[in-house]
């Protein structure tokens, strides 16, 4: 069955990537049951790595996004679109002009920003014959992998439903609070665990990736919110760094549920 969810998300994101790579051959692409099927730990926790190697050119590229993400570097950001256009979630293509990245708030920021904070894993994709030469691929973050490979759905369940339905919380003791507020009471902790999501009580206002709330259930049946910085469904937005001749690129922010 975990094989099974990493194909229908393998299959997504590939179907998501051809509309933003321009070669007359798709590029196939499978970021999502790459390893062998896993459990989680002796406390129920996911498993989350960081496949880069320190030292090496994608970790040391990683590191100098992270301070242009921290520092607002739009200049840094924009160097590394390509000129054809940034594709994000299910969208044509948007333009560096489009990104507004002289907002300091703007989304992609954001969204960089939850993306290039934890674990990154790479990404098997073969370059077609007829375009630049692609030396690596990496995707960050890596949890979308690590959630179909160790908490696989039961035999009865849909698996992109099943992943639509659940987040994991990354980070160590992240405060499950009873009201969707930094004051209100914690009510429990979670540290790289996956809960449920309560969409019934989720907030109507716009969805923020950082500074918002996520309604969750917790497996006692107990309610209570997490704050968005911690919060990582396996669908959502991931971003997809491309080695291209030697630069790294930005290609693609595939998902979104």
């Amino acid at each position: 069955m975990a094989s099974g969810v990493g194909l229908a998300l393998g299959i997504l994101l590939a179907a998501l990537l051809r509309a933003y790579f321009r070669a007359s051959e798709p590029r196939m692409i499978n970021v999502a049951a790459s390893g062998p099927v896993v459990t989680p730990d002796s406390e129920g926790r996911l498993i989350l790595e960081d496949e880069a190697v320190p030292g090496s050119d994608f970790y040391q590229f990683r590191a100098q996004l992270r301070e242009a993400v921290r520092n607002r570097n739009a200049e840094f950001v924009n160097s590394i679109i390509p000129e054809t256009g940034l594709g994000i979630g299910f969208s044509v293509p948007q333009t560096r002009e489009n990104l507004n990245l002289d907002d300091p708030q703007a989304r992609l920021w954001l969204m960089l920003e939850k993306a290039v904070a934890i674990g990154c894993s790479p990404v098997e994709n073969p370059p077609p014959d007829n375009s630049d030469a692609v030396s690596e691929m990496w995707v960050c973050p890596n949890v979308a992998d690590a959630f179909s490979r160790q908490v696989p759905p039961p035999n009865s369940a849909d698996g992109v439903s099943w992943m639509m339905e659940r987040v994991v919380v990354v980070g160590e003791n992240v405060n499950v609070r009873s009201q969707p507020s930094l004051d209100s009471e914690a009510i429990a902790t979670l540290s790289n665990e996956v809960v449920q999501v309560d969409r019934d009580r989720q907030l109507p206002q716009t969805f923020d990736p950082i500074d918002s709330w996520t309604a969750i259930r917790l497996g006692d049946d107990r309610e209570g919110y997490v704050y968005n910085r911690y919060v990582y469904p396996p669908l959502d937005y991931r971003a997809l760094f491309s080695k291209i001749n030697g630069e790294w690129q930005l290609q693609a922010m595939p998902g979104g549920d």
